[in-house]
């Protein structure tokens, strides 16, 4: 359950296109894959963008950190956008999933799934 002092936002299908394969195949061209990323944070006490996590900075983090990449799983695509993500020192919780599509006969995707909590600092 949601912590009420926490809000969740949520990027849904986000597409991207990305290096992504063990098969020399699948090194020669980028494919499209497809991100749902959720994050907590604090909720911000006014109205204003300065007080939240911009989530176009958070699309734009996580485009770059896929520029000029190559990766051969889809774990570890996952984990660095994830790395990117929990870079924002207001982030609480990070959960991304990543869909390679076409990746096996007779299903739609394959995803993998990576979460992350920061650790609570003890209050003295």
């Amino acid at each position: 359950m949601l912590d009420s002092s926490l809000v969740r936002v949520s990027i849904e299908e986000l597409s991207a296109d990305a290096y992504l394969g063990v098969h020399h195949s699948e090194q020669l061209k980028p494919r499209r894959i497809y991100i749902d990323l959720e994050f907590e944070y604090e909720r911000p006490a006014t109205d204003s963008l300065a007080a939240a996590i911009d989530y176009r900075i958070v699309r734009d983090k996580i485009l770059s950190g896929l520029e000029n990449r190559r990766f051969k799983l889809v774990e570890t695509l996952a984990e660095t956008i994830l790395d990117a993500v929990k870079d924002d020192p207001r982030a609480t919780w990070v959960s991304v999933q990543v869909h390679k599509l076409g990746a096996l006969r007779q299903a739609k995707s394959v995803a993998a799934l990576v979460e992350w909590r920061r650790p609570e600092v003890s209050k003295r």
